[in-house]
């Protein structure tokens, strides 16, 4: 036997379709997948360039780049769904040019995703620059901890075992860095010595400037 709907109730629900749908239809609206093409545009070109490593304090082979700034803007203007879909064309749009049989392109994803996504949603409930303050550094924890997690048990062995990249090779990357590093003890210098400061400056630099051009971007997009 159907029970049939209150009139009551439908009328309350209702509504919350119709705002849902309204949502919905406003969120994929022309302007905004516009909007979201062009930033993650702009994040995967900043992957590639200016792309460089900073050889006195970290391994070739950690390279800084300023594609999260792009994502971290779209993400404060258009919330923190499209932020997401920001960092996941970047993926994409990366796919064709790996040389890491994708496990550093999905690393970057986890970490880009775990930047964005916190900030975005702390931001969106606290429009204030305290919001957008506590939001970046969310995020920013986040992503350095994901940043380590990913390259202790995912980046590294997968060089090795996937890759056939010797571990002596490895270490001899940082050894001009950290001279008493070896294979045993290799990760008790990579991660807390490399991963973690240079992933906590890429993330204050991509927050910096996000903080400096989000306002400026913002009201030039809300004329469109």
């Amino acid at each position: 036997m159907n029970e049939q709907v209150p009139a009551e109730q439908e009328q309350k629900t209702l509504p919350a379709e119709q705002t849902a749908e309204k949502a919905k239809r406003k969120f994929f609206s022309a302007s905004n997948i516009a909007k979201i093409g062009m930033f993650a545009a702009l994040t995967t070109v900043l992957y590639y360039f200016p792309k460089f490593p900073i050889v006195a304090l970290f391994p070739s082979f950690l390279e800084l780049n300023f594609s999260d700034i792009p994502a971290l803007i779209g993400t404060f203007s258009l919330g923190p769904v499209a932020g997401a879909i920001i960092v996941f064309v970047k993926f994409l749009l990366k796919l064709p040019s790996t040389s890491t049989m994708c496990v550093g392109e999905l690393s970057d994803l986890v970490c880009g995703l775990a930047f964005v996504i916190p900030a975005g949603i702390i931001y969106r409930r606290h429009r204030t620059f305290r919001g957008a303050l506590v939001g970046l550094a969310a995020g920013m924890v986040s992503s350095v901890v994901f940043s380590m997690l990913s390259n202790r048990f995912v980046i590294i062995p997968a060089y090795i075992k996937l890759m056939g990249f010797p571990m002596e090779a490895i270490v001899g990357m940082l050894t001009p860095l950290f001279p008493s590093c070896t294979a045993e003890n290799f990760y008790s210098y990579y991660i807390p010595f490399s991963v973690l400061p240079f992933n906590l400056l890429r993330c204050l630099i991509a927050s910096a400037v996000t903080l400096l051009l989000y306002k400026r971007i913002s009201r030039l997009l809300n004329k469109f």
